[in-house]
């Protein structure tokens, strides 16, 4: 498990973001594809710099690239949360769904995992039913936010 899985909401949120909002413009797979990564990479490195900037700022020390590393080992979470909407970006690129079709795939696909990431840790920490209900409901109004947003810009 990651050290850091508030990267991995970051990621789901932020790849999804992009393409809803992207997707409005009439983009290409590519375009789309080339979009979703390079702002997952911005926001990797922006969160690791970011770390790594507060630590220099809050204690007294020379910059190292160890600790700089280690910041990019911490914000990876963000890629891994970003992955699968991505794989079903290039998934359905690959099995020839129009673009709309993989644009609603993956904001469905970031809508679910917003949701598991909700659903799964409130199992595994046995909340109650009432509370898990009412985490979840945090999910799940990101994913619908995310839908809305796509919604608007369309």
């Amino acid at each position: 498990m990651t050290t850091n899985p508030a990267g991995l909401v970051y990621g789901v949120l932020a790849v999804a973001t992009v393409i809803a909002a992207e997707s409005t413009r009439r983009e290409t797979f590519g375009k789309l594809f080339l979009a979703s990564v390079v702002t997952m990479v911005l926001y990797w490195v922006a969160h690791a710099y970011a770390r790594q900037w507060a630590s220099r700022y809050t204690k007294a020390g020379e910059w190292s690239l160890a600790e700089l590393t280690a910041s990019f080992v911490h914000e990876v979470s963000i890629l891994a949360g970003a992955a699968l909407p991505t794989s079903v970006l290039l998934v359905s690129w690959a099995a020839g769904a129009s673009t709309e079709t993989a644009v609603t795939a993956v904001l469905w696909t970031a809508g679910v995992e917003l949701l598991l990431l909700e659903v799964l840790p409130g199992i595994r920490n046995g909340l109650r039913l009432r509370d898990l209900a009412l985490q979840t409901l945090l999910g799940v109004s990101m994913g619908v936010g995310i839908l809305g947003l796509r919604v608007v810009l369309h």
